[in-house]
């Protein structure tokens, strides 16, 4: 009994650990995005706070949007940006894994198919 208490204990441990360890993406972030207009540089400025994700995405032509619905747990993140443009309102899906100072990340526009983007940390 004491050893599968012992065993239960630690496998609690563990687990708690592992989600404490999440990948740290505080601070700023930019990509250069290649889309139908030509090359766009976009900067992400992001904010953790345990695995709730905020902060803001800008590009110069498209103004500064927040970022929304962020999560990270490990090195998976995900979040969203709702964009206002021309062409009315539009909600840009991000997901993928961080891998020290880059995201690899899969930007999703509605039911297009996702494009490869590479964020990289501004030290």
């Amino acid at each position: 009994m004491r050893i599968r208490l012992l065993a239960l204990t630690s496998i609690l441990i563990l687990a708690l650990a592992g989600a404490a360890f999440a990948a740290d993406i505080n601070g700023k972030w930019k990509a250069t995005f290649e889309g139908q207009m030509g090359s766009m540089e976009m900067n992400f400025a992001f904010k953790v706070d345990g695995e709730k994700i905020t902060g803001t995405m800008g590009s110069e032509m498209m103004g500064e949007q927040p970022i929304s619905e962020g999560v990270i747990k490990g090195d998976d993140v995900s979040f969203a940006v709702a964009m206002e443009g021309p062409m009315g309102s539009m909600k840009i899906n991000y997901k993928g894994k961080v891998a020290g100072d880059q995201m690899k990340l899969i930007m999703q526009f509605g039911d297009r198919e996702g494009r490869e983007l590479t964020l990289t940390r501004v030290k």
